[in-house]
């Protein structure tokens, strides 16, 4: 199972901390780093493809829907990125064709609730399941969310992912099928030691 620290990238720095993005600290673990921008605004690639080489391991969660953004970071050297499942079936299958180093994120909705998962997540999940990534990244927004979309997951759709968890808590929480969990995305200041 593996473990990387989460940040939010904040233009000169990374939160929670601050974290300049140059500090030594941040190339001591893997780092999984979001972009808040609601699908709007171009990424700074330009600053990313001189420190993506000073970091151990990095992943992206671009907050996008575009195969295109998935490409660029992949070329700058990020382990995976992240496209959103609400994407179109078309972007998803052409991110998934060039690599399987793409992973599903859902950002759970803040009002989640069991209608939520039955007529929503799940139907949508079952489709994915046929396109070909094989990741999921569940994005927590508030505490217990993450735990209880997935205890919650029908065996097929747990079966058919490799799930990354990124609890709202920022640390790991308790499941009722840790086995099937690939990776924890928790506290990026917390692992990396508070600045």
């Amino acid at each position: 199972m593996q473990t990387w620290a989460r940040f939010v990238w904040n233009g000169d720095s990374l939160l929670p901390g601050p974290f300049p993005l140059d500090d030594v600290r941040l190339s001591s673990r893997p780092l999984h780093i979001e972009f808040r921008r609601n699908g709007r605004g171009g990424l700074p690639l330009d600053a990313l493809r001189l420190l993506i080489p000073s970091w151990d391991k990095v992943q992206f969660d671009p907050d996008g829907f575009s195969h295109r953004e998935v490409m660029d970071l992949l070329l700058l050297g990020a382990e995976r990125v992240c496209i959103d499942i609400w994407a179109s079936d078309k972007e998803i299958e052409l991110g998934h064709a060039v690599t399987d180093r793409v992973l599903l994120r859902e950002r759970l909705p803040t009002d989640l609730n069991a209608l939520y998962l039955t007529d929503e997540l799940f139907p949508r999940l079952k489709e994915l399941s046929h396109l070909g990534p094989g990741g999921v990244l569940l994005v927590g927004r508030k505490k217990g969310d993450v735990g209880f979309v997935h205890d919650r997951l029908p065996r097929d759709i747990l079966a058919s992912f490799d799930w990354w968890l990124a609890p709202d808590e920022g640390n790991e929480v308790s499941l009722k099928n840790r086995g099937s969990v690939t990776g924890w995305i928790l506290d990026g200041s917390r692992l990396v030691g508070g600045s």
